[in-house]
């Protein structure tokens, strides 16, 4: 609808007297029309309201020769409208293009996770330059109060070319149609919101709902559509598809009224533009609006509480600039400026371009293997990304073993899925399995010799000076602090009692080497492998200090750490400790001989 900014002056001195005779006040323009006939002929259509009816639209045609018409009669005596664009019909290619699908590498997971362990995976996106979304519900929403009536009209004409796109080829778009008016209902306004058609991808029953839009009624200047907005985000009816992008378009001339108080509508609670906007985002639409020539100058981002006098018992609260901030809130775009004439081509390249870009693309982890899942990175993803070029994204994925064993393996399964704008555009499957848990036999192992330690003085070791056994002084390096002079060495037993053969795995963690501490705190050593067997039932072996050989190289001298014995079957383990004191002791050597119970663990 118009404002009351937009004088007469624009208009010929003739046409003018023509509208203030029909309409019995001054005219506000709502704009005009140009077109040419066959002969070259040029004619000009002017549209026009008062301040006192702005949505009761007059149009005239102007000839060249200054004949003024209304239009109805001119266009009735013409056979059709040369005002309203033509549009061929959309050419298809016989073979619509091929949609690339969006990837993730690597494509599977399969991990072995013990408690506690950790794993780091880059995950690669590929989205292809025609998008993520394979599915899109495309909800055309239109203000059809009289001042659109050129909008109206030319969009019913162009209906097929926007429905046809050949942009959308590759896409499974499904149409949604509805129009908004105003309250109060029934008058002046016979509805405030009116949905047509649930998003179905018959483009004839979407053409067929468009072209029943009549642009009438409206009253005052502001209208419903932040009730038709909530509307489509909140009511079940409407028929979203669950895996499709959602899209509404949106076009009007004129901002919408806020409130919207409950005595209108009937709901429980006033709408605003922050309810409206809160239930858009909640219900993941994305919206796109034109805001047309033929209302107010700002169009749909006018100013809200000027010329609003329909809702008596709602003051007006709004602020102007309503589209902008519900587009850019839910990932869309606000086009301004636009006239009837291009009011098809603009709708047409929202649409492709809403439909091929992506709002946001993030990783989610769902199933058994989510709760091994502990970071995503960067967790809220990428985006917005235009739909005309090939994205590659990177996320960093840490895995962390959270599951403690048991006595079986446990196979836990899930997905890693690339989610856009709600809809799971790829996924790849995930597969962990917990190890079930094993017998731990921990043992610790002494060999090779800890000679007497001289002191500064040269006398024997019998532990009779301060400093230290020997008289000595003790040093970080030399190991004297961990055992008494002497020879040592350490058998481990290891028998399988049982009926079945034992896998078993053997570790060492040294922590004097040669005589040489490496391990004492804060210094940390790593248990680590150096050897595997299978022990069958009723057989038994021995671990050693010579066969420690194959862990560490230690020499001659002493050799301090422990042994980890780790068996997928309870065995009978005997750890045998022999000692010898120094060469200036006497005494005959000692054996100590224990059992060693298991620890259960990864």
């Amino acid at each position: 609808m118009p404002d009351n900014d937009r004088t007469s002056a624009r208009l010929p001195a003739a046409v003018l007297a023509h509208l203030t005779e029909v309409l019995g006040a001054t005219p506000q323009t709502t704009g005009k029309t140009e077109a040419e006939l066959p002969g070259g002929e040029r004619l000009v259509a002017y549209h026009a309201v008062s301040a006192e009816k702005p949505n009761a639209v007059v149009a005239v045609v102007a000839a060249a020769d200054g004949t003024i018409t209304p239009r109805a009669d001119f266009t009735a005596a013409l056979g059709h409208d040369p005002f309203i664009p033509h549009f061929d019909p959309p050419v298809l290619g016989t073979v619509p293009p091929r949609r690339r699908p969006v990837t993730i590498n690597p494509r599977r997971n399969d991990w072995r996770l013990d408690q506690c362990d950790r794993r780091s995976e880059k995950i690669t996106v590929t989205i292809p330059p025609t998008g993520t979304a394979p599915k899109a519900d495309v909800y055309l929403l239109a203000d059809t109060t009289g001042s659109m009536a050129p909008v109206i009209d030319a969009v019913k004409a162009g209906a097929d070319a926007i429905l046809n796109d050949p942009a959308l080829a590759a896409f499974d778009v499904a149409w949604g149609v509805g129009n908004y008016r105003d309250f109060t209902v029934p008058a002046p306004n016979s509805y405030a919101f009116q949905h047509q058609l649930a998003p179905t991808t018959s483009t004839a029953a979407a053409s067929g709902a468009i072209s029943t839009w009549n642009a009438d009624e409206g009253g005052d200047t502001p209208e419903g559509q932040l009730y038709a907005l909530q509307e489509l985000a909140t009511n079940t009816s409407i028929g979203w598809r669950t895996d499709s992008k959602r899209i509404i378009v949106w076009f009007g001339d004129t901002p919408g009224h806020d409130p919207i108080c409950t005595d209108l509508t009937g709901l429980p609670a006033a709408i605003t533009e922050a309810t409206a906007t809160a239930a858009l985002t909640g219900a993941n639409i994305t919206v796109v609006a034109v805001s047309t020539t033929t209302g107010v100058a700002d169009a749909l981002d006018g100013d809200p509480n000027s010329g609003s006098f329909d809702y008596p018992t709602c003051a007006a609260n709004g602020t102007a600039g309503q589209a902008t901030r519900i587009t850019a809130a839910t990932g869309g775009e606000h086009r301004t400026g636009v006239d009837p004439g291009s009011i098809v081509s603009t709708l047409s390249d929202l649409i492709a371009d809403a439909v091929q870009s992506t709002g946001n693309v993030h990783l989610v982890a769902t199933g058994d293997t989510a709760q091994f899942v502990e970071s995503i990175t960067p967790a809220a993803g990428y985006g917005p990304l235009a739909g005309d070029e090939t994205h590659t994204l990177t996320f960093e994925v840490v895995w962390v073993g959270t599951k403690a064993c048991a006595e079986r393996d446990q196979e836990l399964t899930g997905t890693i899925d690339v989610v856009a704008d709600d809809v799971v555009v790829a996924s790849k499957p995930v597969r962990v399995v917990v190890p079930k848990c094993r017998y731990h036999y921990v043992v610790e192992v002494v060999c090779g010799e800890r000679p007497p330690l001289r002191g500064r003085d040269d006398h024997d070791d019998r532990g009779d000076h301060p400093e230290g056994p020997g008289g000595g002084h003790p040093t970080k390096d030399d190991g004297p602090c961990a055992v008494v002079p002497g020879r040592y060495a350490t058998a481990v037993l290891i028998s399988n009692p049982s009926t079945c053969t034992a896998v078993i795995e053997k570790r060492f963690a040294p922590l004097v080497v040669d005589g040489k501490t490496i391990g004492r705190e804060p210094d940390i050593q790593p248990a680590k492998p150096f050897a595997k067997l299978e022990l069958p039932a009723n057989h038994a072996t021995m671990d050693d200090c010579c066969a420690l050989h194959e862990a560490v190289d230690h020499g001659p001298g002493l050799l301090l750490g422990v042994l980890d014995i780790v068996s997928d079957r309870p065995l009978e383990v005997r750890a045998v400790h022999t000692a010898h004191g120094a060469q200036t002791q006497t005494g005959a050597p000692s054996i100590t001989t224990r059992a060693v119970d298991p620890r259960r663990a990864p």
